[in-house]
């Protein structure tokens, strides 16, 4: 077969070749020595039986062709019999004589004798076939007699056949019968042939080509009696019968990739596909791996590439990845139930979200292994191959989750079978009635992005208004949204800009209340978060950030539209100067709204609408950090911003999914947690009007079915009274308690940073800050990041004169009389690490000692480098630490004429005072954050920071604080206390933690009122 010679019109034709010309697959030199055997035959009257031995599909046909083509048709009469038209075993010798017959010339008096004896031995031998033996040199006596009673002239075969020998030796012209396809007939047909040529046919120079695969034929022959299930007879047989076996030559490599490749091209014309480079590449390496490593014969892969022809078209090639069409196709030809098998799982085999049960992947996995391949009729040879090809089509089948998970991000948006928007299309042959189609789809975002809506924008808007009771047409308009989303990947800012105004009109059409928020308006918003971070030029809509529908969508759609971090960069980009960047402006002017938008709402107190207030809270919190929006709701409390109205914001609702439908209903209030926000003296001081709100309703007696902003407010108001009352008898419960680590990298974290020699201090504190939080410190085996040794020195001693540590130190000046020293580079090897110190010196004149007149020390540490694990990753390890020589010093913290020995010591500071210090120490986490910033200003700081917080006193905390006003359990005496917290941006809150912790693992009680008073938030605005 020459797919090359075939016309756009006729591309399915299975029609073999004549000339060598039109060979793909070089078997001229196997022809020409073919041709010279059967000449050589030709010359000589002993009749021979030539097989021509090959796979199906394998050419065989095309050979035969070509070898007859080859001989000279004035010296040769070739004849062909097809066995599929014998109706019967007793058609055989009928049909091969007069085969023979047909390809003896008329017109010679030799040519006009034979053709007539071979009628008349025709009419003998067909009744006698059955009883002819199929090997043997002569007729049987009981044949003979058998002829004599249907010949009047008691003529018997033997010697009908002599008198067709004797024509045909006087003729002595070479004759060529070609029977094709032996293999096919069935095994009575089949010994019929074989009878018929191996004694009837016998004839001087009369020759036989069979074409046949052997390895069909045997099997045909072992279900005969003459082989009787056994292989090697069956083997031995068909050698008596074939005299001269020939090998179809084997379709090289090379040609069937030639065959391919015209296939290919031939069917991507038809179909008016565009093939990318990728994909171009995959094809290949599809081809190399799998499809031409089975498919080893023209008519195989011809068969594959019709099917190709066929259904690429109606599918449209622009609506799939054409490489995972043409292997799923071969899939589905090839192995019939695997594809039976994958089109009933395809599913599981795209699902992107996690399975709740990691059992249920391996399960998967385990039904398309190569064990389960040959159970499902895939042949062992090939079960390796095929296993592979599915991974590579279905990455949920990878063994490595990261690179499955990878692969399936990667692939969407692209048309590829794995991806859940276009699975569907692969499997359902034809196009899907309803879906927009990604030509018509590209057309409408033109159009959109021109600014000239047309008929596809008009297609487009009508697939984006589903009937939202019907799933199905949600999700296909959840399908069209997220390809519509992979097609504006590639758009001009102002492309982009122009069609988000379009999004977010049909966000109303789309959200789906009875579905519990689950409508495919979710998925308008990641394409509005695409097109944000592409966007440039025209500002958001007003409309958008006017419309309390639309601002939930625009902040979701912003956090998917920024890098991650995504609060730390939109807390960045909300700093930036107006016009920096077109999404920097969409960010201010988006949350700016969103703060109005909350004291807004509370102030429309009951009658506001139903809106995500708590919602935009979190949001805020999450940008801008707890502290931020704690103040501006102190603030705005102070400025008469209702308390019980803003709980009502604050109180939780969830969506409950019941046989009737979602319901929602009231969660719960973190009355705790709001009393920190806003300070528990301010909502003391408004007891009045929580009692008022409340209206004598305890929060257990309130129907929590009824989310009314009314009955949150009576809620929340409750809930208030009831933590204010618990209050103020267990103050401890209002105290915050910080997320703490159990497991952590500090164990062996010791840094030397204020160490001087000689005694110890008398008090040190110490705090490392890890950025990012994890497992792992910043690990040598990686350089460190950053800019140059001197520039990174300067960072660290900048960033450490400007931290709340040395701000706290320069406050002691006026009632402890020392001054601040300069920060100082001690200990720096370039990039790794640099160690830096300063201190404080005494005020006082005089000759004082070391201690004396330097009675604080403090130093800070910056390592930067990788964890270990992960080489990409970067990490910065900032530890600080201050030293106090308090036994120098008297009551005013002015140096001593003797040292003390008295506990607590003169010196020996307030609990309050301590507070303060260590909140100063815990807020160098800031400056933890500023330093990654300086060292890359690429990437914004992570959101969450470890803290490792230690206090070390030699003679113990009540020595070096005066605890003497709180009653104390036991005696024991601990002399260092350490710690570790997460950070997000409440120093105060670890501070007061640890002041707790600190005094009751030392055995203090009564203490927590002392510190809520110093922790609580009231105090500040």
């Amino acid at each position: 077969m020459a797919m090359s010679a075939l016309p756009d019109d006729s591309w399915w034709v299975d029609d073999p070749i004549d000339e060598q010309t039109e060979d793909l697959f070089g078997r001229g030199p196997f022809v020409t020595r073919a041709v010279t055997l059967l000449n050589q035959i030709g010359s000589r009257p002993s009749s021979t039986v030539v097989g021509l031995v090959g796979p199906w599909g394998s050419g065989k046909t095309s050979t035969i062709r070509m070898i007859v083509a080859g001989l000279n048709s004035d010296q040769w009469g070739v004849t062909w019999i097809n066995p599929w038209a014998l109706s019967g075993p007793d058609a055989v010798v009928t049909e091969l004589l007069s085969a023979i017959r047909a390809a003896v010339p008329k017109k010679t008096t030799a040519g006009a004798r034979a053709r007539r004896q071979l009628s008349r031995y025709g009419a003998l031998a067909t009744p006698a076939l059955s009883i002819v033996p199929v090997v043997g040199s002569a007729a049987s006596s009981m044949a003979n007699e058998a002829i004599r009673r249907l010949n009047d002239q008691g003529a018997t075969l033997e010697d009908q056949a002599e008198q067709v020998r004797e024509a045909l030796h006087a003729l002595a012209r070479p004759t060529l019968v070609v029977l094709d396809d032996v293999d096919r007939l069935q095994p009575e047909q089949l010994l019929a042939v074989f009878r018929a040529v191996r004694v009837l046919g016998r004839l001087p120079y009369v020759h036989y080509i069979l074409a046949y695969d052997q390895e069909t034929i045997l099997d045909v022959l072992s279900t005969t009696p003459i082989a009787d299930k056994q292989g090697a007879r069956a083997v031995a047989f068909l050698e008596k019968i074939v005299t001269l076996r020939l090998e179809q030559p084997p379709v090289r490599l090379e040609h069937a990739e030639t065959l391919f490749n015209i296939g290919c091209a031939g069917a991507f014309r038809r179909a008016s596909a565009s093939v990318s480079e990728d994909a171009q590449r995959r094809l290949v390496e599809e081809r190399e791996a799998l499809l031409l490593r089975v498919l080893t014969e023209p008519r195989s892969v011809a068969r594959l590439l019709t099917q190709v022809d066929i259904y690429l078209p109606l599918i449209g090639a622009a609506e799939v990845d054409v490489v995972d069409f043409i292997t799923l196709t071969f899939l589905r030809i090839t192995y019939p139930r695997l594809y039976q098998a994958l089109a009933m799982r395809r599913s599981a085999l795209v699902e992107t979200t996690a399975l709740v049960d990691s059992t249920d992947l391996a399960d998967l996995r385990t039904e398309f292994d190569e064990q389960a391949l040959a159970r499902l009729d895939v042949p062992a040879p090939h079960t390796r191959r095929v296993a592979e090809a599915l991974r590579r089509l279905f990455p949920r089948l990878t063994t490595d989750p990261v690179r499955s998970a990878v692969a399936q991000h990667q692939r969407r948006g692209q048309r590829r079978i794995s991806d859940p928007d276009y699975t569907e299309r692969y499997f359902a042959l034809t196009s899907i009635t309803g879906e927009v189609s990604d030509d018509s789809l590209v057309r409408a975002i033109r159009e959109l992005a021109d600014g000239r809506p047309g008929m596809a924008a008009e297609d487009l808007t009508l697939a984006l208004r589903p009937d939202l009771t019907d799933a199905q047409a949600r999700e296909r308009a959840a399908r069209t949204l997220r390809r519509a989303a992979s097609l504006c990947t590639e758009l001009s800012g102002s492309e982009a800009a122009a069609i988000i105004p379009y999004v977010f009109d049909q966000i109303d059409h789309l959200r789906d209340p009875a579905a519990g928020g689950f409508g495919p308006d979710e998925e308008a918003t990641v394409w509005l978060a695409t097109l944000m971070h592409r966007a440039d030029k025209e500002p958001l809509p007003a409309a958008a950030l006017g419309d309390p529908v639309l601002l939930p969508y625009l902040m979701n759609a912003i956090r998917l539209a920024v890098p991650e971090p995504a609060d730390a960069t939109i807390a960045h980009l909300a700093t930036q100067s107006s016009g920096s960047s077109w999404l920097a402006d969409a960010v201010q002017a988006t949350y700016d709204t969103v703060w109005a938008r909350v004291q807004e709402h509370t102030r429309l107190g009951d009658s506001a609408p139903i809106e995500p207030v708590r919602l935009y809270v979190a949001r805020l919190e999450s940008a801008f950090g707890d502290e931020d929006v704690n103040r501006r709701i102190r603030a705005a409390v102070n400025g008469g911003l209702p308390i019980a109205d803003l709980a009502a914001r604050l109180v939780d609702v969830e969506n409950v999914f019941t046989s009737t439908g979602p319901r929602t209903r009231i969660a719960g209030f973190d009355a705790t947690a709001f009393l920190r926000r806003i300070g528990r003296q301010r909502a003391s001081a408004t007891r009045a009007d929580l009692d008022s709100a409340a209206a004598g309703t305890r929060p257990g007696a309130l129907d929590l079915a009824d989310v009314s902003w009314a009955n949150r407010r009576r809620y929340a108001a409750g809930t208030l009274i009831e933590a204010l009352d618990a209050g103020t008898t267990e103050p401890g419960l209002l105290l915050p308690t910080p997320p703490e680590e159990q497991g952590h990298p500090f164990t062996n974290h010791r840094p030397s940073l204020i160490s001087e020699g000689g005694e110890p201090f008398d008090l040190t504190l110490q705090v490392a800050v890890l950025l990012p939080a994890g497992d792992e410190l910043p690990a040598r085996v990686h350089s460190g990041w950053g800019p140059p040794a001197g520039t990174r020195e300067e960072a660290l001693t900048a960033a450490m004169r400007s931290s709340p540590i040395s701000d706290w130190i320069r406050a002691r000046h006026s009632d402890w009389g020392i001054a601040i020293e300069s920060w100082t580079i001690t200990d720096p090897d370039g990039r790794y690490y640099t160690t830096a110190q300063s201190g404080a010196r005494a005020a006082k004149p005089g000759a004082l000692g070391l201690r004396q007149a330097l009675p604080l020390r403090v130093g800070a540490q910056l390592i930067t480098g990788h964890t270990a694990q992960s080489p990409n990753q970067q990490s910065l390890l900032l530890t600080v630490g201050i030293g106090f020589h308090l036994a120098e010093l008297d009551e005013k913290h002015e140096p001593a004429e003797a040292r003390s020995r008295t506990v607590p010591l003169p010196a020996a500071f307030t609990l309050h005072a301590l507070f303060e210090l260590t909140d100063a120490l815990v807020g160098c986490a800031q400056t933890a954050k500023a330093l990654w910033t300086q060292l890359d200003d690429q990437a914004p700081p992570p959101e969450t920071a470890l803290l490792n917080l230690s206090l070390t006193t030699s003679e113990g905390l009540s020595a070096v604080v005066d605890l003497t006003t709180y009653p104390r359990h036991g005696t024991a005496v601990r002399s260092q206390y350490s710690k570790v917290y997460q950070y997000r941006s409440g120093s105060s809150d670890i501070a007061a933690a640890a002041l707790r912790d600190w005094l009751s693992e030392t055995g203090y009680r009564r203490h927590e009122q002392a510190i809520l008073d110093m922790w609580d938030p009231a105090l500040q605005v």
